[in-house]
This record gives structure tokens, sequence and C-alpha cells, in this order.
């Protein structure tokens, strides 16, 4: 694994604290970037989960910072959700989102929308399903994120949020690149070291769940590098 960037802002953090990158990629080289790589394995662990917290029995659900698109049509495909919307504010990822969905037969039940996650469009109680995947780690004020996707939740509604959590030391984080990305080009390697140190600690995590009103939802580790915030049918 090339070293990361060893005299450059990350280097000097002793402990680890949060440090931003964008919040979200909107240049087409970006999107494509992103849509290029391999995230097969983390997809299907979403829509795991979402299916054993009891999404299969929703009826409209969003996804909120949804990129590419490739989670939503991913549910589609393994669920008889009647509707599934996917948000992102970057124009570039929902260029390629919904020609795919049309590809696949699921421009019907799968649509696209461009808004902002931490102020969306649809009134309170909107989706009795809402799920993000590794966006929480994008916002610079999370809390407005998870309040938001609180609000538009149905009473008894699905909640799933699932982010990468970050590591007490620059050393673990770049353990856990070398482990999950080492294969990886440099660049790609270059933007997981980041959206580790951007993310929240499982405390932090715990105490934002609590702030947004929604204290009652679980808060746990689900892989070496992902938490999430749940809320069961």
């Amino acid at each position: 694994m090339p070293e990361l960037e060893p005299e450059g802002r990350f280097a000097k953090i002793a402990r680890m604290q949060r440090v931003l990158e964008p919040e979200y990629m909107d240049t087409p080289d970006e999107a494509n970037s992103y849509a290029a790589m391999d995230h097969s394995v983390v997809n299907a662990a979403v829509v795991d989960r979402f299916l054993q917290l009891g999404g299969g029995a929703c009826s409209r659900v969003v996804d909120l910072g949804t990129g590419p698109g490739d989670i939503p049509m991913l549910l589609a495909q393994q669920s008889s959700i009647a509707h599934i919307v996917g948000v992102d504010a970057a124009a570039t990822m929902l260029a390629l989102a919904s020609p795919k969905a049309a590809r696949l037969g699921l421009a019907r039940r799968v649509t696209f929308a461009q808004g902002d996650v931490k102020a969306l469009p649809y009134p309170d109680g909107s989706f009795d399903g809402v799920f993000s995947n590794t966006i929480l780690h994008h916002i610079p004020e999370p809390i407005d994120f998870v309040r938001e996707a609180a609000r538009i939740l149905q009473k008894g509604g699905v909640l799933l949020i699932r982010d990468l959590y970050r590591p007490e030391t620059m050393a673990e984080a770049k353990r856990l690149v070398a482990l999950h990305a080492g294969q990886a080009p440099a660049d790609q390697q270059q933007l997981l070291l980041q959206s580790l140190c951007a993310a929240l600690t499982l405390d932090e995590a715990r105490a934002l769940a609590k702030s947004a009103g929604i204290g009652h939802a679980r808060v746990e580790m689900n892989s070496d590098r992902h938490y999430s915030i749940e809320i069961a049918r």
C-alpha cells in the first residue's frame, strides 16, 4: 500500500479528531469514478439489513444520498416494495442512476429526485422506510441530516442509517484502508482514509441519535468499519 499523504493534514492528528471532507461529489469525473468502484458487498449488506429490520413490508421508502442509485435498484430486485425513491444533491450522480433503472426495467418502481438531505421537500411521515449508506460522514452538521430522516419517517417505520466509524488512531485508519482497499488505486485508498477521518465515533453517533429525538434507536457496530443507527418495524 502506498504511503497516504505522509506529510499532509491527516498525519498531524495524534488522537483522531473529525476532519471534514467535501459534502458531495458533483462533477462528471467524480461521479463516474465513484460509480466505477466495486460497492457490491457493502450495498448487499445495506439491503440485507434493511430487510432484516422489516423493510420488506414497507410500501414507500427513500434512500438519502443515493449516489448512482445502486442500492435502491438492488432493493427493488430483492423485495416487492412498491415505490423506492433515491435522493441526492448531485445531478451528475442522478444522471447515472435514472438510465440504469430504466435499463433494468425498474423505472416504474425506482425513481430519483435531486435534493438536499438536510432540508428535504417531503411532508412529515412521507415514508414508511428511510435508509442511507455512508452519507452521514459527509455532512458538516450531521444532526440536520438525522433530524430530517426521522421527520419524514412514519411512526412505526424502518430506519437504517449506516456509516463508517472513525478509528481512535491514524494507524488503525491506515490498517483498515490496507485491509479493505489495499489493491485499489491510490486515489481510492485516499478517499477511504479521508472518509474514515470524517466519520463519527460510536459514542458520537449515539449522542447524535439522542439529540435528534430518536434516542430509542439502536446504535451499534456491524462491521470492522461500519456502524448503524436503526429502528426496526
